[in-house]
């Protein structure tokens, strides 16, 4: 029978947070070092900020399943970044279940992020896809009573207020500030972020597709900490690319509409 525990992420419990998503075989290679390191210190920084920022469940004290989440305080909500459970022998066990329930009990209390009153609601944007056979996030939430914001069927909230609708406040766009130096270049931006495998899924494939269209392009990488006047001046943050000066906005994993974008940037033509 399976002991499943759920436990506030603090920081004696950082590393099976960070590590939880990452394949046992690439625990050693340096892409995926880089991106535990990244998440680590983004962990870090959200533990010193709120106090509280993600659980873990542990089935027979081995790490399962996480959620993440941050609070909006100007909005009276709590935002769910990430709920995952990696591996298929954890699937159907309610890992899931059990660390959503546990976050919607903390949060039906008076909490000091909101001046010691109650979130109005839990707000998400899953994630479309998922592995072959696991229930999609977005099921998974609207089954346990979540609603969609909108007419956006990933975005969804769950109210714990008798007929209160989420209304997302308007926040301007953040706008890329282009620089001389920019021209003739591509920039990819990295450094602390929540997800461990940012650096080696995410940016390394940027990478990889820019040197598909240019392969003479040169390819800096900025660091948000390590380069922190550069990144500022530009108005960017982690994971964002920019290609001869133009912010490329399509999703990465979209390889064909990310390349052509690609190509209209460097002012290349193909049959």
């Amino acid at each position: 029978m399976t002991a499943i525990t759920i436990k506030n992420v603090k920081k004696d419990n950082i590393g099976d947070l960070c590590k939880i998503c990452v394949p046992s075989n690439e625990w050693e290679n340096p892409d995926y070092i880089k991106g535990v390191n990244e998440k680590v210190a983004w962990s870090n920084d959200m533990l010193k900020r709120w106090g509280s920022f993600a659980k873990i469940a542990y089935c027979n004290r081995v790490p399962a399943g996480f959620i993440q989440y941050e609070p909006i305080p100007d909005e009276m909500v709590v935002s769910i970044h990430c709920t995952f459970v990696p591996d298929r022998k954890h699937w159907n066990k309610g890992v899931a279940s059990k660390l959503l329930m546990s976050l919607i009990s903390d949060m039906r209390k008076p909490n000091v992020w909101f001046g010691n009153e109650r979130p109005l609601a839990l707000i998400t944007h899953t994630f479309p896809g998922g592995a072959p056979g696991q229930l999609k996030a977005r099921d998974f939430f609207i089954m346990r009573g979540f609603k969609r914001v909108g007419r956006n069927p990933d975005y969804l909230y769950l109210p714990f207020m008798e007929g209160f609708i989420y209304k997302p406040k308007r926040r301007g766009a953040i706008r890329y500030i282009p620089q001389d130096e920019d021209k003739g270049r591509a920039l990819i931006i990295c450094g602390p972020n929540r997800c461990p495998v940012t650096y080696s899924y995410f940016l390394k494939r940027m990478e990889r597709y820019i040197r598909e269209v240019d392969e003479n392009i040169p390819i800096v990488w900025f660091d948000t900490i390590e380069n922190s006047d550069e990144v500022r001046r530009r108005n960017l943050y982690v994971g964002n690319c920019v290609v001869n000066a133009k912010k490329i906005k399509e999703f990465v994993l979209n390889k064909d509409a990310f390349q052509s974008k690609v190509r209209e940037a460097v002012g290349k033509k193909y049959r």
